[in-house]
């Protein structure tokens, strides 16, 4: 903890860039209408300096079937982003004397099923992804959705799973310690989950269009995520079962980028938390990626400037918020496609709001190799990468991932093809480039050559019981 603080201070001390700076719109704007042009990019972008929005697009569609295209008010699914409100949410009624952090959960959830962990697990853990618990979408994924609307109904699903590690000794994030989180507001409010968020979260900070919609009922002005069909090319997929029937203490609510705004003033303004526990919410506790995760929300040093905020993620939903207390930006980028968009989207504003870093560096020189593969082919991208091979650029070998579908989503094979090979070779450890590169010869009609990429890759992933079943079924084709 005191190498965090430590580290910390150094990010404020070394925070010298101009807080003040313009941001380059025109560039942000003519590459969002590119994305959206070339690469499907749909969802809405808002910056705000202070309390007036800057910047405010809305872009593709948010019914891709009847072509409704996406508003600026558009609704989105926010995945774990609603995992704010609930760390927020704790962090009331810790201000209220109600709970502390430090207290173990079966203080408040007395009849909690699973002993070892009321008895070991804190408050301050389940905020922080330290408790040991793990996730519960396996179990979730096989049972019907409909069953769960409450936050009770989940507790089934992850209360007897045995702890990953001992409290406080290690990280792993959590839905299920934040659903557990949803129990206790409830216990100790004795308001249901939702109505809690609504009366002392949403309401205080006007958000009108944030809730956790019960996806049964008829929501007006609602982005259905989309995903590539990539078993049928050229078609999309929408996130309608894929996703949790109405929003939890963990993710799934919907909001919109002007609501996100608001929350975004009414932190900074402490009109939700006063001031010292607005600063205990914010401030980080444990290495989570590039920052340290806090009590529900993610802070992190980008060339010294101070970003709060969460991502959400999900099929068809990829969004983040973005607070820079000492410039005044806020950020909203909330998107109901594929996530590649969203990445280039935030690497973008974040490049133009705080100066590279290793990070957009990173995503855009990738994005540059891919380019070169796309145009002159393999040869011409390892060429490249030999002859910048001293600048010590990081490939995201995600991203090259993500491309390499896009191209066979558009039936544009040997792109993909390329694509996946250079995978197999600057990560030969990985296993997924050999599964992409078999769905790129199957789906080129390249037959053999998909028998033995996908032999590759049970090499590796043995326990794969559906690739195996697929290998089976090309070795029959031929």
């Amino acid at each position: 903890m005191i190498r965090y603080f430590l580290v910390r201070l150094l990010f404020i001390l070394l925070g010298t860039l101009a807080f003040g700076q313009s941001v380059n719109l025109p560039a942000i704007r003519k590459q969002l209408h590119i994305l959206e042009k070339e690469n499907y990019f749909s969802g809405v972008v808002l910056i705000a300096k202070g309390d007036k929005t800057i910047y405010k697009k809305a872009f593709g569609y948010a019914n891709m079937a009847d072509k409704i295209p996406n508003k600026t008010n558009t609704k989105f699914n926010l995945a774990s982003m609603n995992k704010m409100f609930t760390g927020l949410a704790i962090m009331q009624l810790a201000e209220k004397g109600k709970l502390s952090l430090n207290d173990k959960l079966g203080k408040y959830l007395p009849d909690f099923p699973n002993k070892l962990i009321a008895d070991s697990v804190t408050i301050h853990q389940l905020l922080t992804h330290t408790s040991g618990m793990g996730n519960f979408w396996a179990e979730h994924d096989k049972l019907a959705k409909e069953k769960f609307k409450t936050v009770s109904d989940y507790l089934p699903l992850y209360v007897h799973q045995e702890l990953l590690f001992s409290p406080g000794k290690g990280f792993q994030y959590s839905n299920s310690g934040y659903m557990v989180l949803g129990l206790i507001i409830e216990k100790i409010s004795k308001l249901n989950y939702f109505d809690y968020v609504r009366t002392y979260i949403f309401e205080p900070a006007k958000m009108k269009d944030t809730d956790s919609y019960d996806l049964e009922e008829a929501i007006p002005n609602m982005a259905t995520g989309y995903t590539m069909l990539l078993e049928k090319p050229g078609h999309w997929k929408n996130n309608m079962y894929s996703n949790v029937i109405k929003g939890t203490p963990a993710g799934g609510g919907y909001s919109t980028a002007e609501d996100l705004l608001r929350f975004s003033i009414a932190l900074q303004q402490n009109k939700i938390l006063n001031k010292e526990f607005t600063h205990l919410y914010s401030t980080g506790q444990v290495k989570y990626k590039e920052g340290f995760y806090a009590h529900g929300v993610v802070e992190n040093f980008l060339n010294g400037q101070r970003m709060l905020g969460h991502t959400g993620g999900h099929f068809g939903i990829a969004n983040e918020l973005m607070i820079f207390p000492e410039s005044g930006y806020t950020v909203v980028i909330l998107t109901n496609g594929e996530v590649e968009n969203y990445w280039e989207a935030s690497n973008l504003i974040k490049k133009e709001l705080t100066g590279s870093t290793n990070a957009t560096d990173n995503f855009f020189y990738t994005k540059d190799v891919i380019r070169t593969v796309e145009q002159n082919g393999l040869a011409d991208g390892i060429k490249k990468l030999k002859a910048d091979s001293s600048k010590k650029y990081i490939l995201k070998e995600n991203l090259i991932e993500r491309y390499g579908q896009k191209f066979l989503f558009e039936k544009k094979y040997n792109q993909a093809i390329h694509l996946f090979q250079l995978c197999t070779i600057q990560f030969p450890d990985s296993a997924t480039p050999y599964y992409n590169l078999s769905e790129a010869y199957r789906l080129s009609h390249q037959t053999e050559k998909a028998i033995e990429s996908l032999k590759i890759y049970l090499k590796k992933e043995p326990l794969d019981k559906e690739a195996e079943i697929k290998y089976e079924i090309l070795k029959n084709s031929k």
